[in-house]
């Protein structure tokens, strides 16, 4: 394999790979149903359909970015396709329908080979067929014209090749065929495992700060003691091409600290590709292989010739005199770095490793504790009875257990900076790609968050930096023009704010253009002309919907109008929301805003009837009993509450879920004022019972959607009740109004 394939490559291929046919599993009965729904309806269900063409896309984006030139040409022509039935040109047939699975069949057999080879060179011509028939039905669609006929079934991988792709692509060698004379346990590789991926992040970290540096030591003497550290590990556990590896980026790395060699991007770049090299061995012996490092060889041979043109420079110049001072500096280096640690390791105490499932489980059953804890409370038997101490051992077992689930809760919390550090590489290859140079700036990446929204929020994140950095940031000779730095910023910033994590991604390129935001909201019948002066927030939430872009040239990267659509519907599964500004000329802010955790909540219980619903305290304003002078009712029926001069729109809960309740008067019962993303509404409820902690619990599948509901909680008598979704509810009130 040549060097220039390893960029961008091996780092993702295992989620790649992991990814894509998770997509394939899910595009193929999406394709079938939508085929279903033509047939049947006589007309295309665009919700199936932009999920469609937004797994295409993504699947493009990742093998774009891993230089998989066979399949991106394939989903590219697919994403035409679809892009003619999104916009209403053709009517989708069964052969369509049948083009498509194939695609698929194509897609996922060169994932066997991409697994195999880590490339899927060598089947550009089984890919010429597909590509054709999808150019053919392209042309035909857009012509009115038959489609490709059925009797010119595009080629597919010969079932001989596939066969021998997928046999071939089994990494499968036992962990058992390592013989050192001891038993190596599952439990000595999982840690042998955790601690590389621990050293080759501080690694891949420390040079992408030395490549900004050349001349900070430290960095170059902290990268060269990891990969020292994992060396002896590779080599004691008897992983050969895991050590080799090692000890030729650790020689390098030698060469940098001692100012033998200077830290260009082609050191820096070299470097990288053997940390991902390194990365896929550890992935293979997580999943129980031998590592088998396709490019070793040429690996290490560079990086040796990198290190001993590094020597030959030393040897011309004056050696005894630099020499001394280098070895005076690194001294200093390593003598500051051990300070570093010792600090690190007095204040940051002892540490053990826990598996996430029984963390999982820990937080399940703190959950429980909570509600048991308000069961005992609110024990109906106790009412009205005099028990001062049972009254405060309740009081001392309320606070325990707010403890445990504080515990509990930060036991859970992870640092951004793992997610984050992952962007620095993602901007320093889009950088590249796109010929623009771009600085990233991090703040805050010591903010914890639960880990379950650590583990949605990358894809997210993606998405915002690559717009960021393709849209928003404009090119050198512009931002010069323009009177800025030649280099581009962004700002990746997070904080805790009001029981809330915000993840802020800031540029300072070109902003969005309102202008042209109108005009393709208005083709797009988003608005219309009338509402061409509405405010700036309301048209920023345009670029969030599916298929909005205001990019005339499509490329690898962007400009299909997916991306904006994936954020927002990632940030709402969190229960979140992402807030935009933006000046022309000065940049763009995309603020997300989500909650610390999801499993526990702080909530204030209802009572309608004789049933009880929980509004998150967040978005709670206020609560009043309304006087009849602030009430109007419109003549479609609307009921209006001024307060403070606002008028807000009153939703009646008996009304929304058919509880029957004697209090219909809205002087008698109560308004609870509910407020998201800036917008307001009112709720009618017969009273407040009061604030207590929610253990969220999710809705059974076989109820499916329940309006304006987001799950449900055990109550401290264990009844059950409904959490309301306060966006789901004003989003409907917005619409009444209308």
């Amino acid at each position: 394999m040549a060097y220039g394939d390893f960029e961008e490559k091996l780092e993702m291929v295992k989620c790649f790979l992991h990814d894509s046919r998770e997509m394939l599993d899910a595009v193929e009965p999406q394709i079938i149903a939508m085929e279903e729904k033509a047939l049947t309806v006589g007309e295309i269900d665009e919700a199936i359909l932009n999920a469609i063409f937004r797994l295409f896309h993504s699947l493009k984006g990742s093998a774009a970015f891993l230089d998989l030139q066979t399949i991106i040409s394939v989903t590219h022509e697919a994403e035409t396709l679809l892009d003619i039935f999104r916009s209403g040109q053709a009517v989708i047939e069964p052969t369509h329908v049948d083009l498509l699975i194939r695609t698929t069949d194509f897609i996922r057999n060169i994932l066997d080979v991409v697994e195999q080879q880590l490339n899927d060179e060598g089947y550009e011509e089984s890919a010429t067929g597909i590509i054709a028939d999808l150019k053919k039905t392209i042309v035909n669609v857009l012509e009115e014209q038959e489609p490709a006929a059925e009797g010119q079934p595009a080629p597919r991988l010969p079932e001989e090749e596939t066969a021998v792709a997928a046999e071939a692509g089994e990494f499968i060698a036992p962990a058992n065929n390592i013989d050192l004379g001891m038993d190596i346990t599952p439990e000595i590789l999982k840690r042998f495992a955790e601690e590389s991926n621990e050293l080759l992040d501080e690694v891949e970290s420390t040079l992408l700060a030395l490549e900004k540096a050349p001349g900070d030591l430290e960095s170059a003497t902290a990268a060269c003691r990891a990969l020292h550290s994992l060396k002896g590990n590779a080599g004691f556990l008897g992983y050969p091409d895991m050590e080799e590896i090692s000890r030729c980026g650790e020689n390098l790395l030698g060469q940098i600290k001692e100012q033998k060699k200077n830290c260009d991007p082609v050191v820096v770049s070299f470097l990288l590709i053997a940390i991902d090299i390194l990365r896929e061995g550890v992935r293979q012996v997580e999943a129980g292989c031998e590592p088998e490092l396709p490019g070793k060889q040429e690996v290490c041979a560079y990086l040796e010739k990198l290190a001993a043109e590094g020597s030959s420079q030393k040897e011309r110049g004056n050696e005894e005199k630099s020499n001394k001072a280098n070895k005076e500096t690194v001294a200093t280096g390593e003598a500051k770095a051990e300070v570093k640690e010792k600090q690190t390791g007095a204040g940051g105490g002892q540490a053990i490793r826990v598996d996430l499932d029984k963390l999982d489980k820990l937080l399940d059953l703190v959950g429980e504790l909570v509600i048991s804890e308000a069961m005992v409370a609110n024990n109906p038997d106790l009412k009205g009875l005099q028990l001062d101490r049972f009254e405060k051992a309740v009081l001392q077992l309320d606070k325990i257990t707010r403890d445990i689930q504080e515990v509990a809760m930060s036991m859970r919390m992870i640092p951004l900076s793992g997610t984050f550090r992952k962007m620095k590489r993602l901007v320093r290859d889009l950088a590249h790609k796109a010929g623009k140079k771009v600085s990233l700036e991090i703040i805050g990446e010591e903010t914890e968050v639960d880990k379950t929204i650590i583990e949605q929020i990358s894809d997210p994140l993606v998405h915002l930096i690559r717009n960021a950095v393709d849209h928003g940031l404009e090119g050198a000779a512009e931002r010069l023009a323009a009177g800025k730095p030649e280099t581009g910023r962004v700002t990746l910033e997070a904080r805790h704010s009001a029981g809330e994590v915000w993840i802020i991604v800031e540029d300072d390129g070109r902003g969005l253009d309102r202008e042209k935001i109108i005009k393709k909201g208005i083709e797009k019948d988003l608005i219309s002309s009338e509402d061409h002066e509405m405010k700036d927030e309301k048209i920023w939430k345009m670029i969030f919907e599916p298929g909005f872009s205001t990019t005339e040239q499509i490329s690898n990267i962007s400009g299909r109008g997916v991306g904006m659509d994936v954020v927002k519907r990632n940030i709402e599964k969190l229960r979140g929301k992402v807030d935009v500004r933006s000046r022309p000329g000065a940049g763009a802010v995309f603020a997300v805003r989500i909650p610390l955790t999801l499993a526990i909540i702080e909530g204030m219980v209802v009572k309608v009837g004789a049933s009880r619903y929980i509004i998150p305290i967040n978005s709670i304003k206020e609560s009043l009993q309304p006087k009849a002078g602030q009430i109007t009712r419109t003549p479609g029926g609307l009921e209006i509450v001024s307060i403070r001069d606002e008028l807000l729109p009153v939703i009646r809960l008996h009304d929304l879920y058919q509880v029957k309740t004697n209090c219909l008067d809205l002087g008698e019962g109560i308004l609870t004022v509910v407020e998201n993303d800036e917008k307001k509404c009112c709720l009618f409820v017969d009273e407040v019972i009061g604030q207590q902690q929610i253990v969220i619990k999710g809705l059974s599948s076989y109820l499916g959607h329940v309006q304006s509901i987001s799950g449900c909680a055990i109550l401290g008598d264990g009844d059950i009740s409904m959490i309301l979704d306060i966006d789901d509810l004003i989003m409907s009130a917005e619409q009444v109004k209308r």
